[in-house]
């Protein structure tokens, strides 16, 4: 079995963990650090650049891609589906459980900003969290902070502080916060700390590891000869960068630095 993973940046890592947990498989995970990050880009670009990453990752006979990325996920995977016979997964906000919890109380949506100004997640909250007042923060910044932690264990605990602060999150006072990044599980502690008396937190990578369970139970795969997980990158990493990823688990290391063109 192989499956195949699709985000900007280390967002997916935090899905990817869960995932591995549950599911024997070889991983090929994908990471389009030449376009970090997808928050700010276009939803027609979006569309593009993923369908030439499945392409990809399709030469290397996945079974299943998971689009470990709330924003791509919103803006392109019905249209994948439509383009692709192979299964995708996408990631979306944990709203339903959120709302659940929060039982009419005040809950935050902290995002990137393409994902906080989609339809998609407005219908989700109408649908789930209409009886709770609900706080929308799109932060790209907070996206590039999860990413020099993870790259560099830099201590981030003031910059996201100060971000939440600017966000108005703290006057807020929301019961719950739902991670609708996958970048932010990694900033979870810093998040925390931000707060006096410190909301609770959802994130949708066991739901989504769950999820891949399941498709994979009724997959005959492609390729059964095991294999070293492989990391792909879209622009060339750094020699401390590249360590990281052996530290990872990933036992091969390739860059395909193949451009979008409109």
């Amino acid at each position: 079995m192989r499956i195949g993973f699709i985000d900007s940046g280390v967002g997916g890592l935090s899905i990817l963990e869960a995932v591995r947990a549950l599911v024997p498989a070889d991983y090929f995970y994908m990471m389009d650090n030449r376009y970090l990050p997808y928050g700010t880009k276009s939803e027609l670009f979006i569309r593009q650049r993923l369908k030439q990453l499945t392409e990809h990752l399709l030469t290397h006979q996945v079974d299943l891609i998971v689009i470990a990325c709330n924003t791509a996920t919103t803006q392109a995977v019905d249209w994948l589906r439509q383009q692709f016979e192979l299964p995708f997964v996408g990631v979306v906000p944990a709203i339903k459980p959120a709302a659940l919890y929060c039982a009419g109380e005040k809950m935050a949506l902290l995002a990137t900003p393409a994902t906080v100004k989609g339809g998609y997640i407005k219908k989700l909250i109408a649908d789930y969290a209409g009886n709770s007042a609900v706080k929308f923060v799109g932060s790209s910044e907070l996206v590039m902070l999860a990413e020099q932690k993870v790259w560099t264990g830099a201590d981030v605990k003031a910059a996201v502080a100060q971000v939440i602060k600017d966000s108005g999150l703290n006057q807020f006072a929301p019961k719950a916060i739902i991670l609708g990044c996958t970048h932010f599980p990694f900033l979870a502690e810093e998040i925390r700390s931000a707060f006096t008396q410190a909301p609770k937190l959802f994130d949708t990578a066991e739901a989504i590891a769950r999820r891949v369970q399941h498709l994979t139970a009724a997959l005959t795969p492609l390729y059964k000869e095991q294999s070293q997980d492989r990391f792909i990158a879209t622009e060339e990493l750094t020699e401390q960068q590249k360590e990281r990823v052996r530290l990872m688990g990933f036992g091969q290391q390739s860059c395909w630095p193949d451009l979008y063109q409109d």
